[in-house]
C-alpha cells in the first residue's frame, strides 16, 4: 500500500500530465528511472548517504539523468532529493507507475497453470478477462506450478480466482473431515 509520501509526490507529478500521450510518456520514463535506480544500488546508496550534501546528490543525479529523461522528470528527481525524500523513491515510483496504468486502463494479470499454456489458451484467457474487467489492456505474466495439479489461478488487483484442482481437493478434504460418522 502506498504511503502518504508516495501518494503526495506521485499525485503531484501525475497532475501535470494532462493528456493520454503525456501519461504514456510519463509511464515509460518512470519505468526507466525505476529500472535504472533498482539496478544501480551504489548510486542509490550515494543518493541516500547522510554525509553527502543535497547539492552533490542533485549534481550527480543531473549528470546521470540529464538528456536521458524529460526536464519534468529531472526536475521531479531534484525535488525529491532537495526535500530529503530520496529514500522513498521506490514507493513513489511504484505509486506513479501503478496510478498511471490505472488511469490508462492498463491492468496486471498473473496466471498460474499446472502445465504451459498454448498461445490459443492464453488468447482465450486474455479475451475473457478483458471482457469482464474495466481494463482496456492487460500486462500478463504466466507461471507454471505443477503443484496445483490442474486448472488455473488468476490474480488481478486484489482479486484471486482459484480454480485449481489442488484447491478443490483441499476444500473437499476439509468438508469430508467435518462430517460426523
Amino acid at each position: 500500500m502506498a504511503s502518504r509520501v508516495d501518494k503526495i509526490y506521485g499525485d503531484a507529478y501525475i497532475s501535470v500530465k494532462t493528456d493520454e500521450d503525456a501519461l504514456i510518456e510519463a509511464l515509460e520514463e518512470a519505468k526507466a528511472v525505476k529500472e535504472i535506480l533498482d539496478s544501480n544500488t551504489d548510486f542509490v546508496n550515494f543518493l541516500n548517504h547522510p554525509q553527502i550534501t543535497k547539492e552533490e546528490k542533485m549534481e550527480a543525479a543531473k549528470n546521470v539523468f540529464n538528456g536521458r529523461v524529460s526536464d519534468d522528470m529531472t526536475g521531479f528527481l531534484m525535488i525529491i532529493i532537495k526535500k530529503g525524500r530520496f529514500k522513498e523513491f521506490d514507493g513513489i515510483f511504484t505509486y506513479i507507475i501503478s496510478n498511471i496504468k490505472r488511469q490508462l486502463g492498463i491492468g496486471a494479470l498473473h496466471v498460474t497453470s499446472a502445465t504451459p499454456l498454448s498461445q490459443e489458451q492464453k488468447d482465450k484467457i486474455l479475451k475473457k478477462v478483458i471482457n469482464s474487467s474495466e481494463y482496456k489492456k492487460l500486462e500478463v505474466t504466466y507461471e507454471t506450478d505443477k503443484d496445483i495439479i490442474g486448472g488455473l489461478i488468476l490474480c488481478m488487483d486484489d482479486r484471486i480466482v482459484d480454480n485449481s484442482i489442488r484447491t478443490k481437493l483441499d476444500s473437499m478434504g476439509r468438508y469430508l473431515s467435518q462430517i460426523q460418522l
